[in-house]
């Protein structure tokens, strides 16, 4: 079996082989806005992008978002090289949770979450200039929490200062 650092190792390769997908792919949201938008809702509305992942694969989707008023279109799946997670380190997870090895598999999550977000944060920044008028956040599917993609602030979606629901 592969040990903690060999798998971070090779999920954080397989991300960089795929940064410069990622920031095409946010320029490319940024300029465009090319989601399927709730009836009566323009382009110019979305001004921001909600950006989900799949806690499991680590799949990002991109959720067209207007600040004040929430969701207004459905997601898009982003265009990468799926799987993002490299066939050894997933059978690695895998077996971890076979053997009930939860100390390896909770620690590999956790370093190859915070490698996700560095990945995620920096194409980001890259990308940034394409539409500095719409905001970015990223999260895990299904929870309250949201980073806002700028200052890599945590906050909770009900806090109150973007309008999610």
């Amino acid at each position: 079996m592969m040990d903690i650092n060999e798998a971070s190792t090779s999920f954080a390769a397989m991300l960089r082989k795929q940064h410069e997908a990622l920031i095409g792919e946010i320029q490319r949201l940024l300029r465009e806005r090319p989601f399927t938008l709730d009836q009566g809702v323009s382009r110019e509305t979305v001004d921001a992008i909600h950006f989900e992942y799949d806690w499991e694969s680590f799949a990002p989707v991109a959720i067209p978002l207007n600040t004040r008023s929430g969701y207004c279109g459905r997601g898009l799946r982003l265009a990468l090289q799926y799987p993002l997670i490299p066939p050894d380190v997933d059978a690695a997870l895998t077996e971890a949770m076979d053997n009930e090895d939860d100390d390896f598999g909770d620690e590999l999550r956790e370093i190859m979450t915070e490698t996700y977000l560095a990945w995620f944060q920096a194409a980001w920044r890259d990308a940034r200039d394409a539409n500095r008028q719409v905001r970015g956040f990223l999260s895990v599917h299904d929870t309250i929490w949201r980073t806002d993609l700028d200052t890599g602030e945590a906050f909770r979606e009900d806090a109150g200062r973007v309008k999610f629901f």
